[in-house]
C-alpha cells in the first residue's frame, strides 16, 4: 500500500468513526430518559465532533483553518473522560455525585480548556509552535503541549478510567445480566487513550499523526455493539443498586427486582426456593412470564394465589425504587406467604357462621321445647332438669350472640364522635337495673358536662360487657355494681372508666390470657366476655387495668389524642 493510499485510509476511517457516532447519539436519543443515556450521549458527541474534525483537518493545508480544526479536536477529548465518568455515575446509581461541588470541579476542568484554547495565542498555556508537518500526503501538524494541556488530556483519561472502573465493579456485583455490554463499553476506551497517549508523549514512527481518530472505529463499533439491540439502557445497575439499599438480601421472603420495564432483573435466594424456574431463568424476564399477572394487577388485588403446592396465596408489597435524584429506576415486589393464615381465616369464617346462626337457632329451638317439659312435666324433678336444660340452652345462645359482638367489634371501621359521658354511662345502668332487678348499680361521673370523641357503639359494647361480667358471674344473690368515671390524670388526660363489683378475684389466668393476647391447652379462659372488653379496648388504642379492693376493680382509660 502506498503512503497516500495509507493516508486516505486513515481520513475515511476518521470520517467513518464519525458517522458511526452519529448513529449511536440517534440511536441513543431516543432512550435519553434512561439512567446515564444523556451523558453518553455527550461522550458520543465529543467523538463524533472530534473524528470529523480531524479527519477534516487532514485535508486541509491552509494553516489557520488547519489550526482551528486542530484546536476544535484537541478539546474534545478534553470532554470525553468527564463525559464518560458521569455516564459510569448515573448508570451505576451515583447520580447524586454528578450534583456534588466536588463533579462542578470535574466540568470546570474542559470548560476552562476551552477558555484557555481561545486565548492561547495570549499565553500559550495550552500548546506553543503549531506548524504544518505534511506526511502521507495529510495536513499533519506538530506543536509543543503545555502543561495545561497535557494536565487536561491526561484528566480526561483518568476520568474515563474511573468511570470504566465502576462498570467493573457492575459486572463483579450484579453478574451476568451486564456483563458482555458493560465489558464492550469498558474496551472501548483502550483505543481512543492508546491513541492519545502515543500522539501526547510522541511515540511511533509518525509522531505527528493523531491516530485517535481512526482508532475510534473500534470504540464505535464496541459501543455499537454494547448498546445497539440490547437492554444496556432497558436496565441497569441502578435499580439493582437501590434495592440492596432496602435490605434486599436480609428478607426471607421471595423477591423480585424489576426494572422500569417491569422485567425481573434480579431475584433472592427464597424467591429461587419458591419459583425454581427463576433458577434457570436468564434474566431479565417479565414479570408476567413468572408470576402470571401484571404489576398492575398485583397492585390492585394485593395478594396474589399460585396453583403451587396444593394452592398458595402471597400477600404483595410493592416498593418503588428511585436514585438519590428521587428519579425511578424500577421496583421491588416482596411476596408474603399468607396461605395458613388464609386458611385460618376461612375457619374461622365457618365457626363463625355456625356459632352466629346454627348454634343459635339451635339452642333457641331446644329452649322452647325444655321450657314447655318443664311447665307441663308432674314431676318435680324432672321438671328441674327441663329447667337445667333451658338454663344451659340459654348460656349457650348468650355465647353465639357474643361471638356475632365479637365479630362486629372486629370488623367495624372507627366511626367517632363526641359523646356526652353521663348519657351513655347512664343508660347502661338503666338497663342493667331493669333487667336484673336483684342487683345493685350505681354510678358516679365526676363532671356532668364530661364529653370524649370516640366510636358510640365500642364504647357502649366495651361498658356493657363489663357491667354483665360484674353480675352475672357475681356468686352473691345481691351483686353490687359502682361506676366510676372521671378525667384521666395528665398528660395525655383522657376520660377513666373505673367498674368495681363485690365479687372474688378473677381468676390470674384469665388476665394473664388477655395480656398474652392468645389462648393455649394449658392458659385459657373461662368465657369470651373479657375478650370482647379486650378487643374493644384496643380498637380503641385504650389502657386495660386489673386490680382488687373487697372486689374486682377493671380500669379502662380512653385518651382522646388516641382516639
Amino acid at each position: 500500500m502506498t503512503p497516500e493510499a495509507l493516508g486516505v485510509g486513515i481520513v475515511i476511517a476518521s470520517i467513518a468513526a464519525s458517522g458511526g457516532a452519529l448513529y449511536l447519539l440517534q440511536y441513543l436519543y431516543h432512550k435519553r430518559d434512561r439512567s446515564g443515556a444523556g451523558w453518553f450521549m455527550g461522550n458520543m458527541a465529543s467523538v463524533a465532533v472530534f473524528c470529523l474534525s480531524y479527519g477534516l483537518a487532514l485535508l486541509v493545508f491552509e494553516p489557520m483553518i488547519r489550526a482551528t480544526l486542530g484546536a476544535v479536536a484537541f478539546l474534545c477529548v478534553c470532554f470525553m473522560g468527564p463525559f464518560f465518568l458521569a455516564f459510569g455515575l448515573d448508570y451505576t446509581g451515583r447520580g447524586d455525585l454528578i450534583r456534588t461541588p466536588l463533579f462542578g470541579i470535574v466540568a470546570g476542568v474542559p470548560l476552562l480548556t476551552v477558555g484557555l484554547a481561545v486565548t492561547n495565542s495570549v499565553h500559550g498555556l495550552v500548546w506553543t509552535d503549531f506548524q504544518l508537518d505534511p506526511v502521507l500526503g495529510l495536513a499533519t501538524a506538530t506543536y509543543t503541549v503545555q502543561p495545561w494541556g497535557i494536565f487536561a488530556l491526561l484528566f480526561s483519561i483518568g476520568t474515563a478510567a474511573v468511570g470504566s472502573l465502576l462498570l467493573i465493579g457492575a459486572i463483579l456485583s450484579y453478574g451476568p445480566l451486564y456483563r458482555r455490554e458493560a465489558t464492550a463499553v469498558i474496551l472501548s476506551t483502550v483505543p481512543p487513550t492508546v491513541g492519545v497517549l502515543l500522539w501526547l508523549f510522541e511515540v511511533g514512527p509518525v509522531p505527528q499523526l493523531h491516530l485517535t481518530a481512526p482508532l475510534m472505529l473500534i470504540h464505535v463499533a464496541l459501543d455499537a455493539y454494547a448498546f445497539v439491540g440490547t437492554h444496556m439502557f432497558e436496565t441497569n445497575p441502578a435499580t439493582q443498586r437501590m434495592a440492596e439499599r432496602t435490605g434486599l438480601d436480609s428478607l426471607s421472603d421471595p423477591v423480585f427486582v424489576l426494572d422500569t420495564e417491569q422485567q425481573v432483573v434480579r431475584v433472592n435466594d427464597r424467591t429461587e426456593d419458591v419459583f425454581p424456574t427463576t433458577r434457570s431463568t436468564s434474566l431479565p424476564v417479565s414479570l408476567e412470564s413468572v408470576l402470571g399477572v401484571r404489576l398492575e394487577t398485583l397492585r390492585e388485588t394485593g395478594e396474589i394465589t399460585l396453583d403451587m403446592n396444593g394452592g398458595m396465596t402471597f400477600a404483595v408489597s410493592y416498593t418503588q425504587l428511585t436514585d438519590p435524584g428521587s428519579d425511578s429506576v424500577g421496583s421491588m415486589i416482596v411476596l408474603y406467604d399468607v396461605t395458613k393464615e388464609r386458611q385460618r381465616r376461612q375457619r374461622l369464617a365457618v365457626l363463625n357462621r355456625i356459632l352466629r346462626h346454627n348454634l343459635r337457632n339451635e339452642t333457641t329451638v331446644i329452649s322452647g321445647y325444655a321450657e314447655l317439659l318443664e311447665a307441663d312435666l308432674a314431676d318435680p324433678q324432672q321438671s328441674t332438669q327441663a329447667g337445667t336444660i333451658v338454663a344451659a340452652s340459654d348460656r349457650l345462645h348468650s355465647i353465639a350472640e357474643k361471638v356475632r359482638s365479637f365479630e362486629d367489634i372486629q370488623d367495624r371501621v372507627i366511626q367517632s364522635e363526641t359523646l356526652l359521658v353521663v348519657d351513655i354511662v347512664d343508660e347502661i345502668v338503666q338497663t342493667y337495673s331493669d333487667n336484673h332487678t336483684e342487683a345493685t348499680i350505681t354510678r358516679t361521673v365526676t363532671s356532668a358536662d364530661l364529653r370524649l370523641h370516640t366510636d358510640p357503639v365500642i364504647l357502649s359494647t366495651l361498658l356493657n360487657n363489663l357491667v354483665e361480667n360484674a353480675v352475672v358471674h357475681s356468686e352473691s344473690a345481691d351483686p353490687v355494681v359502682r361506676i366510676v368515671v372521671s378525667e384521666a390524670s395528665e398528660p395525655e388526660g383522657g376520660v377513666c372508666f373505673e367498674i368495681r363489683d363485690n365479687n372474688h378475684r378473677i381468676p390470674v389466668q384469665e388476665i394473664e390470657t388477655l395480656r398474652a393476647g392468645e389462648e393455649t391447652p394449658l392458659q385459657h379462659g373461662q368465657g369470651i366476655g373479657l375478650w370482647i372488653v379486650y378487643w374493644c379496648v384496643r380498637k380503641l388504642h385504650g389502657d386495660l387495668d386489673f386490680g382488687y379492693d373487697d372486689g374486682n376493680v377493671l380500669i379502662v382509660t380512653l385518651s382522646p389524642r388516641q382516639q
